[in-house]
Order: structure tokens, then sequence, then C-alpha cells
């Protein structure tokens, strides 16, 4: 069962769309949403602060610093009144939460293992990504207990999923997810995508006992042949108009080996245009 929904409000495009699904997962799972934004204190320490306060004229970067966290506090407050308004507006249960810090650690930290966060892939501060080293979308992923569904610019009502299986354990939880949700949510068609580098019987063999064990919902269930990240990529770029959400496990590799040979689960977030939901 699905605890709360957070979603983090930045406001960006891309935040105000997590926010849509936000309230269209509260309404169809009957679960409170709770609109969270955090004051990136980053933005009070880089060195683009003493040139900011040059440009309007005050004379120490300690004159700004107090001055551009008040500012940065009231814009947070406003987004958040924003966001209450819509909720309800479309007759969502809802609440909002503020708070300063390193924006995925404070969001990872306020979610319970059974809670979905719900983020925009790009963020107001994106253009500071190189600075900030990544992206928050993907810092969260990395490092929330809970599902993580990163969301695109565009809201969709979900009807069509696709479920990326490797057989592997956190692909298993994201069957085992989709069994909960499927029928409140309201999916009518689920396609699940297993790649192979080649072709192999007792590999799919393997892959579809996996599946009648473990995911309890009807399906159709399509092999592909070559490279994970390449075949799936593909998948999703020529199918983007018929689906509406991609489901898979959270970076599965080790640490050491993504290092190596990159993450599957990083790619698609970066590749998908259709919002990707991870589970642990």
């Amino acid at each position: 069962m699905v605890g709360r929904i957070l979603v983090g409000i930045d406001g960006s495009k891309s935040s105000w769309t997590a926010a849509d699904y936000g309230i269209y997962f509260s309404k169809k799972l009957k679960r409170p949403v709770v609109g969270v934004h955090i004051v990136d204190i980053r933005l009070l320490e880089t060195p683009f602060i003493e040139d900011l306060a040059g440009a309007l004229g005050f004379t120490t970067y300690a004159d700004i610093t107090p001055k551009l966290k008040e500012i940065l506090d009231e814009r947070g407050k406003a987004l958040l009144d924003e966001f209450a308004q819509r909720c309800r507006e479309a007759g969502a249960d809802c609440s909002i939460a503020q708070a300063f810090g390193i924006v995925a650690n404070e969001l990872v930290d306020m979610a319970d293992p059974e809670d979905l966060i719900i983020v925009g892939k790009t963020g107001i501060h994106n253009k500071f990504a190189p600075l900030f080293l990544g992206s928050t979308s993907e810092a969260v992923a990395r490092k929330s207990k809970c599902p993580v569904m990163i969301t695109t610019d565009r809201f969709m009502e979900i009807k069509n999923v696709i479920l990326a299986f490797d057989g592997r354990e956190k692909s298993v939880h994201a069957a085992q997810y989709l069994n909960e949700i499927y029928k409140d949510i309201g999916i009518e068609n689920l396609t699940v995508i297993t790649v192979f580098e080649e072709k192999s019987e007792e590999k799919e063999k393997h892959i579809k006992e996996l599946l009648e064990s473990n995911l309890d919902i009807p399906y159709e269930l399509e092999f592909l042949y070559g490279y994970p990240d390449e075949e799936l990529e593909k998948f999703i770029l020529d199918n983007r108009n018929k689906y509406q959400l991609v489901t898979m496990g959270a970076y599965g590799e080790s640490r050491i080996k993504e290092l190596i040979l990159g993450s599957t689960t990083s790619f698609i977030i970066h590749k998908s245009p259709i919002p990707v939901l991870l589970v642990k």
C-alpha cells in the first residue's frame, strides 16, 4: 500500500507537471499528497553570490546572504501556496512542507519506505547542474528508500505502461509494485520488455517463470536483443505516443560496475521522453 505522495516543487515547468501527477496519484490511490519545497543552501554558499552582490550594489558579501535567504524563503512559500490552491481545486487531500538544505537529501529524509516521491526531470536550477554535481532528480532516485517517479514537462493520464524487466531483484520489486497500483491507477495495458544481448531459450524461460510468479496482472511480454540501454531506449522512443510510463528497478548494478559500464537506470532517466517510475 502506498503511503504518502511527496512532490518536489521548485517552480519549474517540470515540477508543476510533477505536481499534476502527484494530485493525479493522490486522487486515484486515495492517499495524501505533500508539496515539498527545499531552499537549496548551495545557492547561499556558491561563488556567484559575490557577483550578484556586486551587481545589486551590496558592499559586502555578508549583506546579501540574509536578504537572499529571506527572498528564497518567501518564494518557496508562494510556490507552496499555489500548489495547495491547485490541490483544493482538484479535490485532493494535500499538505505542504518547506525546509532549507541540499534538495535531494532533504526530500529523501522526509519520505518513508512506503511513500512515493515524484520529481521533475529538469529543475529550476538545472543550469547550475555542473556546479551542483549532477541532477537533483537522479540524486533523489539513487538515495531514496521509496519508489521515485521522474516526470517530463507534459502530463499524460496513465493508461499504457512499460515494465523493463531483467529478472533481478529490483525489477521483481517493480513488478510487484505494479500489482499494488495497477487497478487503482486504471492501467489498461502493460507491456513487459526484456533485453538480452543474444537469444537464449533458457534465459527466456527463466524470465517467463519469474513473471508468472511475481506479476498478477495481465501483460504482454516482448524480448529484444542487443545492448539493454540502446534497445530499451529505442523501444521507448518508437512508442512514445502509445505509452505514458516506464517502470523499472532502480540501479540494479553494483556501484563499481556502474562506474565502469554505466547504469541503465541513469541512461533511461535522461533519455526517456515519458515519465519513469523507479522501484527499489
